[in-house]
């Protein structure tokens, strides 16, 4: 006779769903909520606020938007809804724009898709179809990319095509005249000003935001920032330990012939501190103790960058005491050093040029393979620092909510910006995107077709949007970028009539695009082999017997 069933002794399997067609639900859904985003005559979304007294949200910003979806009711479709929103925040991640072109395009391909295998096609065939004509799409949008111009042109071009993503002139002006001057590379770290004020400021050298060990290192006591001119960068990888050894460490500076020094090190003893201190006092020497930025990996990181920036090497506070074995090898050199209470920066620094190529070449790599925007952040402003492309951006605005929504706009379209300069420009609204779906009119097959459906949905909602019939623009446009010599020709949806994209303006990043080209497949392959969607149960609440 079985043992009978005890409920503590019983296994919670996980629920089994075999229907992905909802998956494709949740996809469609999120993409109608972001489509209406698109385009230089967007309309609005509303979000209602999660509380009672919170006002709604009225949005223009796909990625928000995909945002503020937290969890729908129905579990499957929930799954395809997160695919979709996901996607959306890695186009932000990566590029700061570009979410709802993406999202219109994965919608049409997966729909393309899917009729494609319900009229016999392979699933597995039909992904290698749609990730090689994705290839040959993006091979067609750099063969269209033109480089943004030098000189005063640059700002015009960058301008024209900002002024269909951020209608704020002030904050567009700031945002380009920082990056068209910094380059692709550029940090822009964005702080908050006064209300009603935006001020930028172009930065020299690098800056790390770690602070000085000691205040007693002024030139001036009235002064809140220390400074050096033409002085040794030791970098040390512990602390500024013992009066002993902070003797030797100057002894040996001063016979390589330096008479002050930048301490970089993780903690400052008041032994070490007395004796610097004196030493300045006495005009003998002119240190400045500064703490190692950042903690953990990163500290160590941070340390080998500095000191490829300032021709050094990084000292360790291990075996023999670190000033008996200081080599002039070991030193970096830099014309400017300052520090204050939450800063340090240092300028014209005494470059390793291969070590410091190899650490960029190293930085850009790890971002191309990364997902993680608070990693992916620290890269990007990681690189601005070793390429000295760095600027501040003081953001302010009537309220707290303005301007935070401001900081997230500066912070997201720099980034686009910078695409925008890496890459080149197309003709935009649509427009390169139709013409590199005629690179595929004579591939015969379905991942083909299904690739050349998506591209079209971009105009066909850009249209829509703008309240003009999406199918008869399209026809008209795919009809004009078949013609020869018509590369920049194309239909600007604001007016509805021919003209020369690139002579309006209306201009599109080719490496947003082309991302956007690669989401929307990638989205769309995992869609399209999705067989089963597993459930687990959420646990019962603990006031339940």
């Amino acid at each position: 006779m079985p043992a009978p069933r005890n409920r503590a002794n019983v296994v919670q399997r996980p629920a089994v769903v075999f229907k992905p067609v909802q998956v494709l639900e949740g996809i469609d859904l999120i993409a109608d909520l972001v489509k209406p985003t698109l385009g230089p005559l967007p309309r609005l979304v509303m979000v209602e606020g999660v509380t009672r007294n919170r006002t709604p949200e009225v949005l223009d910003d796909a990625a928000t938007i995909a945002r503020r979806v937290i969890e729908l009711a129905q579990p499957t479709v929930d799954v395809g809804a997160m695919m979709m929103r996901h996607a959306i925040w890695r186009m932000h991640t990566w590029c700061g724009d570009g979410g709802a072109t993406m999202a219109v395009m994965a919608q049409a391909m997966l729909r393309a898709a899917v009729r494609a295998v319900a009229a016999g096609a392979s699933p597995v065939m039909l992904r290698r179809e749609l990730e090689r004509s994705a290839d040959q799409v993006c091979a067609n949008l750099r063969a269209q990319a033109r480089p943004a111009p030098l000189g005063p042109q640059r700002r015009t071009w960058l301008d024209a095509w900002m002024s269909t993503t951020l209608s704020d002139e002030e904050l567009r002006r700031a945002l380009i005249d920082l990056v068209a001057v910094l380059g692709d590379d550029a940090y822009i770290n964005v702080y908050n000003n006064d209300p009603n004020r935006i001020d930028y400021e172009f930065l020299e050298g690098a800056l790390w935001d770690a602070p000085w060990l000691s205040t007693g290192f002024t030139a001036d006591p009235t002064e809140s920032v220390a400074r050096l001119q033409n002085a040794a960068v030791v970098v040390l990888d512990g602390a500024l330990d013992t009066a002993e050894n902070m003797v030797t460490l100057m002894r040996r500076l001063e016979a390589m012939g330096y008479r002050s020094a930048a301490l970089i090190a993780s903690e400052l003893f008041e032994s070490a501190r007395t004796v610097l201190l004196q030493a300045k006092l006495r005009g003998l020497f002119h240190p400045l103790p500064i703490k190692t930025p950042y903690g953990g990996q990163k500290r160590a990181t941070a340390l080998h960058d500095i000191a490829a920036l300032t021709g050094g090497r990084v000292l360790f506070a291990e075996g023999i005491p670190y000033a008996e074995r200081l080599t002039r090898e070991d030193v970096g050199e830099a014309r400017r050093v300052w520090a204050n209470a939450r800063q340090f920066g240092i300028i014209a620094g005494r470059r390793d040029p291969i070590a410091l190529r190899a650490i960029i070449a190293g930085v850009r790599r790890k971002m191309e393979q990364t997902a993680d925007m608070d990693e992916l952040n620290d890269l990007r402003r990681r690189l601005g620092q070793l390429t000295g492309s760095m600027g501040i951006l003081r953001v302010g605005a009537p309220t707290q909510k303005v301007q935070e929504a401001r900081r997230d706009t500066a912070e997201r379209l720099s980034r686009a910006l910078q695409l925008a300069l890496r890459g080149g420009l197309v003709p935009g609204g649509g427009a390169a995107l139709l013409k590199a779906s005629l690179a595929l009119a004579h591939e015969p097959c379905w991942g083909a077709r299904c690739v050349a459906q998506a591209l079209q949905a971009p105009m066909l909602t850009l249209a829509e949007n703008a309240g003009l019939d999406g199918r008869a623009l399209v026809a008209r446009a795919q009809h004009i970028a078949a013609m020869p010599n018509a590369s920049a020709l194309g239909v600007d949806v604001r007016s509805g009539d021919l003209a020369d994209m690139v002579e309006r303006g209306v201009l599109d990043a080719v490496e947003i695009l082309e991302r956007a080209v690669r989401v929307a497949t990638s989205l769309t392959v995992t869609a399209l082999t999705t067989e089963v969607v597993v459930h687990h149960r959420k646990p019962a609440s603990s006031t339940n017997p």
